[in-house]
């Protein structure tokens, strides 16, 4: 039981090719990652033009995931393959894609998976407008954007989990100076709990600071104040998949973006929860 794929340097399957496959394993394994490193030594990387897919009879079905940039991050492009099928995708150029890959995900599918969910949209009122209300309470800081919902796969500060990263930029108000742009950052670890719901909590947070004069008493003031918030955001991320609520889940896992054919990480991150057999 497998996934492949093999990556070719032109168009139409020539020049130099890289080969991966994601095999089934116990405990079965959901990703096969193919890092800017790899892709460096076969002498691939920003040189993908073609690739082919393939799945065998026994899989539930498999993607591919093109990535702009490494850590599976910017722009990205997905192709899915069915069991016991071989998808050839001859030019990326007609994909708006070619020449600029620098990460790649084989993503295994599983029986009894629900279609992906963008966890922007989960929630009554939805998750980017809780976030939103919840900085429009904090003394001198409003919102400058909308929130960005993300990923982050495999942080080289908890290289064994994947999580979901809010990055919420804000301007803060600086009596008597310059206003200060600045990004309050949260990373979610989501988890299927004793119960088979599906949980999250924001297992680590941090700040970022346009540079000035003040960048250090104002990066201060949000280290210091952020935690007096972690309860409202695990309150809004725990609201959002109280939609799950009336099913029993064994699993889950991510898809980038709002999970079509072609989008960017930022867009969103996507839930894919896997019921119990």
């Amino acid at each position: 039981m497998s996934i492949w794929t093999r990556l070719y340097q032109h168009t139409n399957y020539r020049g130099r090719s890289s080969f991966a496959n994601l095999h089934y394993t116990t405990p079965v394994t959901t990703y096969l990652r193919i890092s800017k490193s790899w892709l460096d030594s076969a002498h691939i990387h920003d040189r993908i033009s073609s690739l082919r897919i393939g799945c065998s009879n026994w899989e539930r079905g498999g993607r591919v995931i093109l990535f702009q940039h490494s850590k599976y991050r910017g722009r990205y492009a997905k192709f899915d393959a069915d069991p016991g099928s071989i998808v050839s995708v001859p030019n990326l150029a007609a994909e708006n894609f070619n020449d600029i890959t620098s990460s790649v995900l084989i993503v295994r599918r599983y029986r009894r998976e629900m279609g992906p969910l963008a966890l922007g949209r989960m929630g009554s009122p939805d998750l980017r407008t809780q976030i939103r209300n919840q900085v429009s309470d904090i003394s001198r800081i409003s919102m400058r954007g909308s929130p960005i919902i993300t990923w982050d796969l495999w942080p080289s500060f908890s290289p064994s989990r994947k999580y979901v990263y809010i990055r919420v930029p804000i301007r803060v108000d600086v009596p008597h100076w310059f206003d200060y742009d600045a990004e309050l950052r949260f990373w979610i670890y989501l988890y299927v709990d004793g119960d088979k719901h599906v949980r999250g909590f924001v297992n680590w947070y941090g700040a970022w600071v346009e540079g000035g004069i003040l960048t250090g008493k104002i990066l201060d003031r949000l280290m210091n104040e952020i935690p007096d918030h972690l309860g409202e955001m695990n309150r809004s991320i725990n609201d959002a998949l109280s939609m799950l609520a009336a099913f029993d889940f064994v699993g889950l896992y991510y898809l980038p973006g709002t999970a079509g054919h072609t989008g960017n990480v930022d867009d969103d991150v996507s839930l894919v929860l896997v019921k119990e057999w």
